[in-house]
C-alpha cells in the first residue's frame, strides 16, 4: 500500500513550501496508480489560484496497518 504525497512551493517564495496528503484513498493498492493520483493531485493544486506549483510528488510505502480505510463510527 502507498501514501500519495505532493510537494508544492509559493511562485513567489519558493522557500515556503506546504505538503499534501492525499485524503481520497488515503491509501493506493500499488505505485502506478499512487502516481497517477499524485500526478492527479499536482493538477488539481495548479488550477487554484493561490501562488503554488506542485514541486515534487511520492508515493511513501506504508508498513501493513499504517493508513488503511477508515470509516467513522455512525
Amino acid at each position: 500500500m502507498f501514501k500519495a504525497i505532493v510537494l508544492a512551493c509559493m511562485i513567489a517564495d519558493p522557500s515556503q513550501c506546504v505538503e499534501f496528503w492525499d485524503v481520497r484513498g488515503p491509501t493506493w493498492p500499488d505505485r502506478e496508480s499512487c502516481k497517477r493520483r499524485c500526478l492527479e493531485m499536482a493538477r488539481d493544486i495548479g488550477e487554484i489560484d493561490n501562488g503554488l506549483v506542485a514541486t515534487a510528488w511520492r508515493c511513501q510505502t506504508l508498513k501493513p496497518g499504517r493508513l488503511t480505510q477508515w470509516t467513522p463510527s455512525p
